[in-house]
C-alpha cells in the first residue's frame, strides 16, 4: 500500500512541477515588456504566471501548511488565474491596436477589466464567460484595423508568423488538456503554458521589428 501511495505522490509532485516550470516561458515576454517600459503588460504577465503556478501547485499541496500561507485555496487561485489569463489576451489586443491616445488605452483597459470581473464572478467555470471578454477585444482589434482599410505592418513580419504558429500549437494542446481526467500529469495543459508564453513573445516583437529584413514580402 505504501509503495502505491509513493507512486501516486511522485506523480502528483511531477504534475505540479510540470505546471510550475512550463509557466516560466512567460519570462522572455515579461522582460521584453518591462524593458520597453510597458509596465501594464509586464505586471499582467507576471501575475498570470504566478496565479497559474499557485493554482496548479495547490491542486497537489493545498492541505500543506506552507501552501495555506497563501491565504487562498487552489480553487480561488484558479479563478484568479482565469482573470489574469483574460487580461493578458486583452493587453495583447490593446497593444496591437496602435492607439496613440493614452487616455483611450486606459479607458479600454479599465472598461474591459470591469467586464472581465463581472463575467468571472457570474460564472467562472463556464467557458463562454471566459471567451466573451477575450473575443470582445479581438473583435475590437479587427474592427479598428478594418476601418483603416489597411493590413497592419506587424502582420507582415516573420515574428507574427512565428507567434501565430506557436499560438496554434498552444491552442491544440489546450483543447487536448480540457479533459483533466485523461491528461496524464496535465502534460497537455503544461505544453499549452509553454507555447502560449512563446507565442506572446513573438507577437509582441512583431510590432517593434518593423524593418524590411523581417517582412515576409514587401508587397504583401
Amino acid at each position: 500500500m505504501s509503495a502505491t501511495q509513493a507512486i501516486i505522490t511522485t506523480e502528483k509532485v511531477l504534475q505540479a512541477f510540470i505546471a510550475f516550470s512550463t509557466n516560466l516561458s512567460v519570462i522572455p515576454v515579461v522582460y521584453h515588456c518591462l524593458k520597453r517600459g510597458s509596465a501594464y503588460e509586464g505586471i499582467i504577465g507576471i501575475s498570470c504566471a504566478l496565479a497559474s503556478m499557485m493554482y496548479h501547485v495547490g491542486e497537489v499541496f493545498e492541505n500543506t501548511w506552507w501552501f495555506k500561507l497563501s491565504g487562498m485555496t487552489s480553487g480561488q487561485w484558479h479563478r484568479l488565474d482565469n482573470v489574469f489569463t483574460i487580461l493578458t489576451f486583452q493587453a495583447l489586443c490593446f497593444f496591437l491596436m496602435d492607439i496613440q491616445s493614452q487616455q483611450t488605452v486606459e479607458l479600454l483597459r479599465w472598461s474591459f477589466l470591469v467586464m472581465t470581473l463581472y463575467c468571472q464572478e457570474r460564472a467562472p467555470w463556464k467557458i463562454e464567460f471566459t471567451i466573451i471578454p477575450i473575443v470582445s477585444t479581438l473583435l475590437l482589434l479587427i474592427i479598428r484595423h478594418s476601418l483603416h482599410r489597411k493590413i497592419p505592418d506587424w502582420i507582415k513580419t516573420k515574428f507574427f508568423l512565428y507567434g501565430f504558429g506557436f499560438f496554434g500549437v498552444a491552442a491544440f494542446f489546450f483543447a487536448r488538456g480540457l479533459d483533466d481526467n485523461n491528461d496524464y500529469l496535465r502534460i497537455n495543459h503544461g505544453i499549452w503554458h509553454f507555447f502560449i508564453g512563446i507565442s506572446f513573445y513573438f507577437i509582441f516583437l512583431s510590432k517593434e521589428k518593423l524593418n524590411e529584413k523581417n517582412l515576409l514580402h514587401k508587397n504583401f
